[in-house]
C-alpha cells in the first residue's frame, strides 16, 4: 500500500506515516528522535546564538555566514533551529516604520483624543523637531475647530494669523479662501 493510502486509511499525516514507514528502531518512532543525536549544526551552535543576541535573526543571512566558516549541512537544518529561537524569544514586533505624509496629514487634521497612544507620541515628536510643521499644525487644528463649530464669523482673523506666519503651503490654501469669500461681479 502507498504511504499516502495508508495514512489516508490510518487516518494520520502523511509524514507521520513516512516516519513510521522508514523508522529502523522502536527508538526512532519516539517523537524528539533527533533529540540525543549529534547535529551537524553542533559546532556552530555557539556562532549561532551569538549573533541571534547580536540582533541577526534571518535564517538565510545566518546559513550563508555559517557555509563561510564551513558548515557543510543545509538551509533547512539552520531555518529549522532559528525558527525554535524565534518561538523561544519572540520579537517585540517589527521595528516603527517612518511616518508617511498621509499619516502626518491624517494624524495632524483628527481630533487629538482620537489619536492611538503611539500615534500621539510620533505627533509629540515629530512637531517637537520641526516649528514650522508645529505651526502648521496648529493653524490646522485651528481651522478645524472654526468649520466643526460653525464660527466663519472668525475665518478673517485665521486667515491674518496664516499670512503672519512664514508658511508657503497654507499661504495658498488661504489664498484660496480669499477667492472664495470675495464676492463674484454679477455676470
Amino acid at each position: 500500500m502507498s504511504l499516502r493510502g495508508s495514512a489516508r486509511q490510518l487516518q494520520l499525516s502523511r509524514g507521520t506515516v513516512r516516519r513510521l514507514a522508514r523508522a529502523a528502531t522502536a527508538d526512532e518512532l519516539l517523537v524528539g528522535r533527533w533529540a540525543n543525536f549529534p547535529s551537524i549544526l553542533d559546532d556552530h551552535k555557539p556562532y549561532l546564538h551569538q549573533r541571534w543576541a547580536e540582533g541577526c535573526t534571518n535564517a538565510t543571512r545566518l546559513f550563508h555566514e555559517l557555509k563561510e566558516r564551513g558548515y557543510e549541512g543545509g538551509t533547512t537544518v539552520v531555518r529549522r533551529y532559528v525558527s525554535r529561537f524565534r518561538e523561544a524569544f519572540p520579537a517585540a514586533g517589527p521595528p516603527r516604520r517612518d511616518p508617511t505624509v498621509r499619516d502626518v496629514t491624517s494624524w495632524l487634521t483628527r481630533y487629538p483624543d482620537s489619536l492611538a497612544e503611539d500615534e500621539s507620541t510620533q505627533v509629540k515628536e515629530l512637531l517637537a523637531r520641526d516649528p514650522a510643521l508645529a505651526y502648521t499644525a496648529e493653524h490646522v487644528r485651528a481651522f478645524a475647530e472654526l468649520m466643526n463649530n460653525r464660527q466663519g464669523r472668525l475665518l478673517h482673523r485665521w486667515i491674518a494669523d496664516v499670512r503672519s506666519d512664514d508658511l508657503p503651503d497654507l499661504h495658498t490654501f488661504v489664498n484660496g479662501l480669499g477667492q472664495d469669500l470675495t464676492p463674484s461681479p454679477p455676470g
